[in-house]
């Protein structure tokens, strides 16, 4: 584990060389929504640390050719994520909305790209996490035991 700013992480870990990158980052932009009045939820919540072009820019800079970069992000950001992979030559291969339970508006994007990979995105099938009342099929095979409540 490196405790780090990913904009320190020249010299602390090795750049050109990993197979991948995962990242749940803020999902807010400096100046959208309410602030939080804790800095570290704030932070969390909100491009304050970091924006999403430093995350893109750092994660394609440690992946080696062919690695893949996997984000999680709200759908309104979806054009500005996918412009900024291509930029950093992250080709964007997959592609998989969230949504709380059919009917509704997805809430969540999933993103999969390819560090210098060639062209060709997937669009895969909605992930509903509820259905019937209970999480869905797929969340509890997603979860497993780790879900409170879950029993197998």
């Amino acid at each position: 584990v490196i405790n780090s700013d990913l904009k320190q992480l020249k010299g602390k870990i090795d750049f050109g060389c990993h197979t991948l990158v995962t990242c749940n980052p803020p999902y807010k932009a400096p100046n959208a929504g309410l602030k939080n009045p804790d800095s570290v939820i704030e932070v969390a919540r909100h491009e304050v640390a970091c924006t999403l072009r430093d995350i893109i820019e750092v994660g394609a800079k440690l992946l080696q050719t062919s690695g893949r970069f996997c984000i999680c992000h709200r759908p309104e950001r979806l054009a500005e994520l996918m412009s900024l992979m291509s930029e950093y030559k992250v080709e964007p291969k997959r592609l998989r909305l969230v949504c709380q339970r059919k009917g509704e508006e997805p809430w969540l994007v999933l993103v999969e790209g390819r560090r210098c990979g060639k062209t060709g995105l997937r669009i895969e099938p909605t992930l509903y996490v509820e259905e019937d009342g209970g999480f869905s099929k797929e969340m509890i095979k997603i979860y497993g035991a780790y879900k409170e409540g879950y029993i197998n």
